[in-house]
């Protein structure tokens, strides 16, 4: 059986239980990590003047700034390693399975869910212009 660890359990008391509830369901099928709930102003500020971005928004306009967090970023585990050519399609393999595990849950639970594969919610993930295939978000609030 599946189990937390100790960072994802801290970085889950910062997080809407909405988006905890989904990950106790998915954590019964595939092994993940939350690797971030509540994101404080320094980080939000890090994150969204990093070259290249790691966020689109500045503080306090990102879901994760919220308290509790609307948006956790969550990770396979273990974490493939990348492709033997340097590439990341196994990582993104990984993610791409995850997110939608937490999605297909979320419609299940009627809980509005958005992910970082599929910002515009058309159900067409190539056509992203920014990929974040760690982050979930509660979508609409």
């Amino acid at each position: 059986m599946n189990k937390w660890g100790a960072n994802s359990i801290l970085q889950r008391l910062t997080s809407d239980p909405r988006l905890n509830a989904i990950g106790d369901v998915v954590l019964q099928i595939k092994d993940h990590s939350v690797v971030k709930g509540h994101r404080p102003e320094d980080e939000q500020n890090e994150a969204y003047n990093a070259v290249p971005q790691r966020s689109k928004l500045p503080w306090p306009k990102g879901k994760h700034n919220a308290y509790p967090s609307k948006a956790q970023d969550v990770q396979a585990y273990p974490f493939p390693p990348p492709d033997t050519d340097g590439g990341d399609s196994a990582q993104r393999e990984e993610q791409l399975y995850l997110l939608g595990l937490y999605k297909g849950i979320a419609e299940m639970m009627d809980i509005p869910l958005r992910t970082g594969s599929d910002w515009d919610r058309d159900g067409e993930i190539l056509d992203n212009g920014f990929d974040d295939l760690f982050h979930v978000e509660i979508d609409g609030e």
